[in-house]
């Protein structure tokens, strides 16, 4: 186990290299740190945010050598081998009020306000964004906008404006095709407020939080969600899968990591670094290593049983 420091404040995302040797954290309003895991010397890289962070948007391309973020209005990455950073703002964002790319990098979800009421989806072809499709949201609120891993479906939170006092209303979960917008499944979401999500890795669930509960759907199923609660009514701050998708990993204001059976969603194991409530977690692709981040700015790498 290693403890890895950043500067103080709230770690918003981990994230690993497709080849688990090196991990990156966002320390809120602050910075992007990167770290060597092979290296004897283990000071992180330190690097400018250049922007508003967007929750979530943390990653590695497939070679792990360039380092991605996602700003309101843009994306920053940062090239390991050239140590130069560069920022690009395509001009579909610039009405955007949220955006989500997808893992791979070809598939984007856009959410758009005054003037246009739209939501919006968009393919990168010939060094451009093409825009593949659009839906109203006029008379629609939208939340928690996420992409499958592979980047062919994507889930929202979505409900009605039409009735009084809308934003005291259930939301609905949609999975739709990333393509074409065309709906797949639906499910029930008995909150008001548009918590986290992810998808399965293998596509076959989604998972979301709501303070002290997890949620999971069945996939293509939808329905109603299966439910497991926290033993101590602390909330659920964050979660990741294991790249086999038989474990979800998810961390707590109780300052641990809760191990879920993805099948069964029993609680399975637990960790403890007795550091602070715990914000942001990734699994190593290999399945090997975990990361989880602090409300204080640590990041405790470890070895998985």
């Amino acid at each position: 186990m290693r403890v890895l420091k950043t500067a103080l404040g709230e770690v918003l995302d981990v994230a690993f290299t497709p080849d688990s040797r090196a991990v990156a954290a966002v320390v809120e309003a602050k910075n992007v740190f990167l770290w060597n895991l092979d290296s004897p010397n283990i000071a992180p890289v330190r690097l400018e945010l250049g922007g508003k962070y967007r929750s979530g948007g943390l990653s590695f391309s497939a070679d792990g050598r360039q380092l991605s973020w996602q700003l309101f209005d843009g994306r920053r990455t940062y090239d390991r081998d050239t140590r130069d950073a560069t920022s690009e703002y395509p001009a579909l964002l610039a009405t955007a009020t949220a955006w989500k790319l997808g893992a791979e990098g070809t598939h984007l979800v856009s959410v758009h306000g005054l003037p246009d009421h739209v939501l919006a989806g968009w393919k990168h072809k010939d060094e451009e964004w093409v825009r593949q499709w659009l839906i109203s949201t006029r008379d629609l609120s939208v939340g928690s906008v996420t992409l499958a891993p592979a980047g062919d479906r994507f889930a929202m939170f979505t409900r009605a404006t039409e009735a009084d006092r809308w934003w005291e209303q259930e939301h609905r979960l949609e999975i739709r095709d990333a393509a074409t917008s065309a709906a797949q499944s639906f499910g029930t979401y008995p909150y008001s407020y548009a918590g986290k999500l992810a998808f399965h890795p293998a596509g076959k669930q989604i998972v979301g939080i709501n303070d002290a509960t997890l949620l999971a759907w069945s996939l293509p199923e939808g329905g109603d969600p299966r439910l497991a609660r926290s033993d101590n009514k602390k909330h659920f701050t964050a979660f990741a899968y294991h790249p086999t998708g038989h474990r979800l990993f998810v961390t707590s204001n109780d300052e641990t990591v809760h191990v879920f059976d993805t099948h069964a969603l029993e609680r399975v194991n637990r960790y403890s670094w007795r550091l602070d409530r715990l914000s942001a977690v990734a699994i190593s692709p290999d399945g090997t290593l975990a990361a989880v981040g602090s409300a204080h700015g640590d990041v405790v790498v470890w070895d998985l049983d």
